[in-house]
Formats: C-alpha cells, structure tokens, sequence
C-alpha cells in the first residue's frame, strides 16, 4: 500500500510537470510579440500584397528583426535582411552568389527562420505552428543544424546558439525550448529605437567590439530565471 502511494504520488508529480510544460505560454500573434516586446511598436506592415509561406512583412525603416504575419495577425517567421556586401553565408536563403533584388535595398541576401510549417501559410488558413523548440525548429529550417551553443546560461535569455558571423540568434532554455530570437548591430550603424540599449550606450561583446542587440521573446524574459 505505501510503495503504491509513492508510485501515485510520483506520477502526479510527473504528470504536474508534463502539464506545466505544455502551458508554457508562448507569443503567436503580432499584438501578443509587441506585448512581449514594446520596441515592436514601432513596426508596422512594410507591403500590401501577400508573399506566398511568408504573408505580409512587418518592420521599420533600419536594420531590424522582420516578423511574416499570417491569417489572424498570426507571427509565421522571423526574418533578417542583409546587404549582398556583407556577403554570402550557408544559413542563408539564397545560393552563394545568388542574391535578391529587393526594390530600394538592391542586391540582399535573407535569413528566415519559420515557426510554422511553410507550406501552411496561405491566405485565409490557420497556419500548422510547429514547437517552439530547437529540435523542431532545426527540422523545418536545415540551415539551424549548424548552429553552435555561442555563450553560457545568461539570465532572462537562456542559452545563445547560433554560428559565427551575421545571421539571427537564438536564445534558448535548458530544456531546448527557444526564448527569443536575436540580432546583434554593430554600434556604428547607428540606433533605433527597437534595440535594447539606450541610444549612446552600446554594450562591449569581445571581438566585434560596441554593438546593439534587438530581442524578440516568445515568452516573458521575467519568467525565466
């Protein structure tokens, strides 16, 4: 009888834990992402017409985290622009050598990072959210299997994985859960009020020297430890 207790007990225990991952409350729609993160504030829907596996752009003016908005203001991918100067990478969209024209920006090169499956994002339709997991992430978006743990645990982000060189970050929990999506500016490109610091207050980070950063949660940096 007393084994038996434990055996229920613990698997209440289990099942209490197992209930509390599941209502990890996470960011799916665009009011939801600016709740989460004021500096998105500023976006607003940078085109009219709908970009097929992406929906409409959200952004501003200046380097930025692009969001793909959906059916019912749904986020569906993350998304960064770079000049074709910058040059070309792996985890990149286009083959080397291939960039995009993007009207004014000219010659670009992208990076999308889906949180859904691509081929569900069409007009009208509830788009197929995938978890908001590194393993499930990386088995939509290949490019992800090359991402290296980048820092240790730092407080309110999680773990930054990513590769060496321009490209977006991840923030990640210990169990493998993604936090945040981040890009990471070089000081001398100048400050939007999107970025984390306040304008004239670069952060110092090793080799690249005084940069900017831009996070945007999924979930509340507060409730992280």
């Amino acid at each position: 009888m007393r084994r038996a207790f434990f055996i229920m007990a613990a698997a209440l225990v289990l099942a209490g834990a197992t209930h509390a991952q599941d209502e990890r409350q996470v960011a799916r729609t665009i009011q939801e992402f600016v709740a989460l993160n004021p500096g998105l504030e500023h976006y607003g829907p940078m085109h009219e017409e709908w970009v097929p596996a992406m929906g409409i752009h959200w952004g501003a003016p200046g380097p930025h985290v692009t969001l793909g908005v959906g059916h019912d203001d749904q986020v569906v991918v993350i998304e960064v622009i770079y000049p074709e100067a910058i040059g070309w990478h792996p985890w990149f969209d286009q083959p080397e050598g291939e960039p995009m024209e993007l009207g004014p920006m000219g010659m670009v090169y992208t990076q999308h990072i889906w949180i859904t499956e691509p081929e569900s994002v069409v007009p009208g339709a509830e788009p197929t959210f995938v978890p908001l997991t590194l393993e499930a992430l990386t088995a939509v978006n290949p490019a992800l299997a090359g991402y290296q743990q980048l820092s240790e645990y730092v407080p309110h982000m999680g773990y930054h994985h990513g590769m060496m060189g321009p490209g977006l970050v991840l923030a990640v929990s210990p169990e493998g859960e993604i936090n945040a999506f981040e890009l990471i500016f070089p000081a001398d490109q100048g400050h939007f009020p999107w970025f984390d610091q306040p304008e004239g207050e670069p952060m110092e980070m090793g080799p690249m020297g005084l940069v900017y950063t831009q996070h945007v949660y999924v979930v509340d940096p507060m409730s992280l430890p």
